[in-house]
């Protein structure tokens, strides 16, 4: 039944923006095949046995409600926002303009939380964002934002982002997420840079009861670099209040990737990437706690519109006596209109 209710919720808001303007529509598909190898590989947990899944399936509509009000909505199934079978409203945007290229808005959504967490999941060069940033965010946080974005001259400009979103249990109650991020896209070419400070209010819970964390942070310093088809990416995580509110952590990650171009109609550009991972879990103490990834992938763009990628990934070290991850192997067919 309330799903039932979702979907008529949504043909009738879909219906009443027609009704104001035609939409601008974009879809999405993601189609995966992944296969594990290792000692606890195929072990009867989903999340490291081989398996097709949809990684993603959604539509996108966007458009102007009225004069300086505009609005985004994004419905379908992904495996981001639970098992990737229930049919949801994933993204939800409703914005105003305010002088001097600033907005504020109410949405469901991505924030400025630094490259990694910005990038949609279909332009994004490795199949999914680093390992750790999962743990440390909400990818689609719900609350009310203020972005502007101003230009600086020598072809440079600064976007600044305020947002003011639930807490790590979707609610306010003694819990808050709020998340100061800046891009400064400067004068070199494809050269950007980026800083996000997430200060956290959230609740855990263990076997004594509820533990709060009010001093609880999230930092990210990173560079990108797009040109000459070459794509280069590095970002600094240094964070409190992970598992515990005491709990600290520091992670960073690599990737470097070129794209080839290809004359031929039936592909377009084969582009090889690599990307290093590293994440030191409890990195308040001197025990050994530190988790190192490799990532090596090759995307193939047949046209426009759709890429074939695949994607190793294995882990390369870790604390002593720890299982480890299985390795994994993901092939991927994404139609993106």
């Amino acid at each position: 039944m309330k799903k039932l209710l979702t979907i008529f919720l949504l043909i009738l808001s879909i219906s009443m923006i027609f009704a104001i303007e035609k939409p601008n529509i974009h879809a999405s598909i993601m189609l995966d095949a992944k296969y594990y190898d290792g000692e606890s590989a195929n072990k009867g947990f989903y999340d490291t046995s081989n398996r097709f899944q949809v990684r993603k399936a959604a539509v996108n509509l966007d458009g102007n409600l009225a004069k300086y009000m505009n609005y985004e909505l994004e419905f379908g199934i992904s495996t981001c926002q639970g098992a990737g079978i229930d049919f949801k409203l994933m993204d939800a945007t409703l914005e105003y303009e305010l002088p001097l290229n600033t907005v504020i808005a109410v949405q469901q959504g991505h924030i400025l939380r630094g490259i990694a967490g910005v990038t949609e999941c279909s332009d994004r060069m490795t199949m999914e964002k680093p390992v750790f940033f999962t743990s440390l965010f909400n990818c689609h946080p719900t609350g009310i934002l203020v972005k502007t974005i101003q230009e600086l001259g020598a072809e440079s400009e600064l976007e600044v982002e305020a947002a003011f979103m639930n807490g790590g249990n979707s609610t306010m109650d003694d819990e808050w997420d709020y998340n100061y991020g800046m891009t400064y896209r400067t004068p070199v070419t494809g050269l950007a840079i980026t800083g996000v400070y997430n200060h956290i209010g959230r609740k855990y819970y263990n076997t004594l009861g509820q533990n709060y964390s009010r001093a609880g942070y999230r930092a990210i310093g990173g560079l990108e670099y797009i040109n000459y088809n070459l794509a280069a990416t590095g970002e600094y995580y240094k964070a409190k209040g992970y598992l515990t509110k005491d709990n600290e952590i520091e992670a960073w990650y690599m990737m470097l990737g070129y794209a080839l171009k290809v004359n031929s109609d039936r592909l377009k550009a084969i582009q090889p990437y690599a990307m290093y991972e590293y994440w030191d879990k409890e990195a308040e103490n001197d025990i050994d706690s530190e988790y190192t990834y490799l990532n090596i992938g090759l995307n193939f763009s047949l046209n426009k519109y759709t890429k074939l990628r695949f994607a190793y990934k294995t882990e390369l070290e870790n604390p002593s006596g720890v299982t480890n991850t299985p390795d994994s192997a993901i092939m991927r067919l994404q139609l993106v209109y």
